[in-house]
């Protein structure tokens, strides 16, 4: 125990002599809560899920809440535990519409939090409207529910949650949900940085087209709204049809390894059959011209915690919600615009036949191979090609409701 909270105190002691100077990049990630940014909108589930009888638990930021259809139909978030004697109200049930009631005792709570009735104990409880749990903000924006998990007022929504949730029918987004064991901090440094052509050199989708290779120098970020880093590819325009890289370029020598880097080049035997939808992307617009969320083609990250890529004929996110320390929920949004109901349908079957295997789970699960086994504590020695991640380090340092630093950021 002498251990454990001597640790605790050098990490305190660490912290506020951080506080207090311009920390290194090193200490820069141990100032973000390892419990995730709370002053936040986050995905927590679809709206489907939940429905009229039971209620649904989710664990966000550390936070477990219970998820259940308010008087007016819409899902409401509350307190997972009774404040009688802390049974879980995950597993209780909603007998009277826009009210949850606590397994054990029958505490009954309505959507504002507040016990109004105890169905153990009859009518005439001296219990009720003695004890009230604590709520959280909710909107449901095509079919996903966002819930607000700040203690003061809720943020305007639009700065936390992508533009194509507000558009109107046209735009379909198909989602996928995952767990990954390992701290959300790990999971979005990883996007920007030289991985891409090395990791995902064998991904099915990769194959299409091969990645090419990193350089020194990495994405040159662009901070936008210190909200959002846009990363900004040095050389030809970022909604340049990407070439496929010629036999001769493909690998280099390595004189250190007495070898060439790939070793082979069978990834470029077919990648002629793609130069068509490649060119058409290459003339597509961006999904949105927007420089905080993307276009033209680019790579981003947004505070609170997600990545995005715009591809054009659709836009990728992959939003990284804290759960607890050692878990990451992964939410991944898929966005498309069609009015063709036919092409629409399309798109459904395309996503699950095939996509959402290729893209979140082939494609993004070599990333968690890697880093699920990361030292996220261990001293760092970061490259050229790591500028992007510092740069997103102190974007979170001047995150809603981090505390105010004596040092300059910029």
């Amino acid at each position: 125990m002498a251990t454990v909270l001597d640790n605790q105190e050098q990490t305190a002691e660490h912290g506020d002599e951080a506080r207090r100077r311009a920390p290194n990049p090193s200490e820069m990630r141990d100032l973000v809560p390892v419990l995730g940014l709370r002053e936040y909108w986050y995905p927590a589930l679809l709206a489907r899920t939940v429905g009229s009888r039971k209620p649904v638990g989710v664990k966000l930021l550390g936070e477990g809440l219970a998820f259940f259809r308010g008087a007016d139909g819409e899902v409401k978030a509350i307190d997972s535990v009774c404040a009688h004697r802390g049974a879980a109200l995950t597993r209780g049930d909603c007998h009277f519409a826009g009210t949850i009631s606590c397994p054990y005792h029958g505490w009954t709570y309505n959507e504002q939090g507040e016990c109004i009735a105890v169905l153990s104990e009859r009518p005439d409880s001296k219990m009720a409207g003695k004890a009230r749990l604590k709520t959280h903000p909710t909107r449901t924006l095509k079919g996903m529910v966002w819930v607000w998990m700040g203690d003061g007022e809720p943020a305007d929504i639009r700065e936390d949650v992508p533009p194509e949730f507000f558009e109107g029918p046209d735009t379909q987004i198909h989602y996928y949900i995952n767990y990954w064991p390992l701290d959300w901090r790990v999971s979005m440094e990883n996007s920007m940085d030289s991985h891409v052509p090395y990791v995902h050199r064998d991904a099915v989708l990769s194959l299409r087209r091969p990645i090419m290779k990193g350089r020194p120098r990495g994405l040159i970020p662009k901070v936008v709204n210190d909200r959002a880093i846009v990363g900004i590819r040095p050389g030809p325009p970022n909604g340049a049809a990407p070439q496929a890289p010629a036999p001769e370029s493909y690998q280099d020598y390595y004189p250190a390894l007495n070898g060439y880097w790939p070793k082979h080049r069978w990834r470029l035997l077919w990648t002629w059959l793609f130069d068509r939808t490649e060119k058409k992307r290459a003339k597509t617009p961006p999904f949105h011209d927007s420089e905080e969320w993307g276009r033209d083609g680019q790579l981003l990250h947004h505070l609170p915690s997600m990545f995005r890529y715009d591809h054009k004929f659709s836009v990728y996110t992959r939003h990284a919600v804290p759960v607890d320390e050692k878990t990451s929920r992964m939410v991944y949004f898929h966005a498309l615009r069609h009015r063709n109901p036919l092409r629409k349908a399309w798109e459904q079957i395309y996503f699950r036949a095939f996509y959402n295997w290729g893209m979140n789970i082939n494609f993004s699960e070599q990333d968690l191979y890697v880093m699920q086994e990361q030292h996220y504590d261990r001293p760092e020695k970061l490259s050229g090609t790591d500028v992007e991640i510092i740069a997103w380090r102190k974007v979170w340092l001047k995150a809603r409701g981090m505390p105010k630093f004596d040092f300059d950021l910029d």
